[in-house]
């Protein structure tokens, strides 16, 4: 696929209509994702630091309401980029908006001492329940799974366990302990009144910036943003911690940024969405299990830890 061009000129006269009379000092490629093209770009008068990000048409929408999430966020002191400019240009959709400080989280907590790692963790779960806490605007929404409310939610996560679970019946070793945890999950689940509220729905440690202190410079990514219930937010990203750092024993400090104290049945909730997510990604990937064979065994390490504890 050929790449989308960063047309120096056609981009200086959008930064224009911006910040007049501005120039651009120079400008750098630091991401190739496979939605985008984004590029750190200094400008003067003023002097500032900008991200430019060149998209496919075809990806257009969820680009936009990716961008009005990260200015909704901004608007209410919510550390995420301020946008100043998404359109069509030339073929080609251009985002600009206000460069991050800080480092990719993933990479500090990698190098992190324990101390550090903890703090990570009680801001990252702080600044989750900042988004929770919000009022979910109409551009809050998800492009295949719509939930409108709390009934929907609940009918929705009824169907994705059987699915998974028929799914499974004869895939995985101790089935029917899985079955039976999340047959206890959803005898819960449907007799509580559930926090209904805007999901970054991706929201782990790769998709924040942090700095060398711990705090939350940056949040990113929420082309799967969607509404539902709090806690399921809170199992994806204690699936990530685990699948990408194997670290059990420090995610309750995220769970203690997040809020006080939760309830054995919220534990328990959150236990239930962890072993949905980690079948959900499963069954994704289990036919190309070839060349993803690795991460079907890395989840079946998961969930026999999750068995244990």
């Amino acid at each position: 696929m050929n790449e989308l061009k960063f047309n120096i000129n056609e981009i200086i006269n959008i930064i224009n209509k911006l910040f007049p009379n501005s120039k651009i000092k120079y400008y750098k490629r630091f991401s190739q994702g496979l939605v985008s093209q984004s590029f750190k770009v200094k400008i003067n008068n003023p002097n500032k630091n900008l991200v430019i990000k060149l998209s496919r048409l075809k990806n257009k929408d969820r680009i936009h309401k990716n961008n009005l999430i990260l200015d909704y966020l901004n608007k209410n002191k919510i550390p995420a980029p301020r946008l100043y400019f998404d359109g069509v240009v030339n073929r080609k959709f251009v985002t600009i908006m206000e460069y991050s400080s800080g480092e990719v989280a993933t990479r500090i907590y990698k190098d992190s001492n324990d101390i550090l790692r903890r703090k990570i963790l009680f801001n990252v779960g702080k600044n989750l329940k900042k988004i929770h806490d919000l009022d979910i605007p109409l551009f809050w929404n998800h492009q295949e799974h719509e939930i409108k409310n709390i009934r929907e939610w609940k009918k929705w996560t009824l169907l994705r366990i059987k699915k998974y679970l028929k799914f499974f019946s004869k895939k995985l070793e101790n089935y029917n302990l899985f079955e039976k945890e999340l047959i206890n999950f959803w005898n819960i689940l449907k007799n509580k009144d559930i926090d209904f509220v805007p999901l970054h729905w991706d929201y782990h440690l790769s998709n924040l910036n942090v700095d060398y202190k711990g705090q939350i410079t940056g949040i990113f990514d929420f082309d799967n943003a969607m509404k539902g219930h709090s806690l399921a937010d809170i199992a994806q990203t204690n699936y990530w911690i685990l699948f990408e750092f194997n670290d059990n024993k420090n995610f309750n400090y995220f769970l203690r940024g997040y809020k006080k104290e939760f309830t054995k049945d919220e534990l328990k909730m959150i236990k239930g969405y962890l072993i949905l997510h980690i079948l959900a990604v499963s069954r994704t990937i289990w036919f190309r299990q070839k060349r993803l064979g690795w991460i079907i065994k890395k989840h079946k390490k998961i969930l026999e830890g999750i068995l244990i504890k």
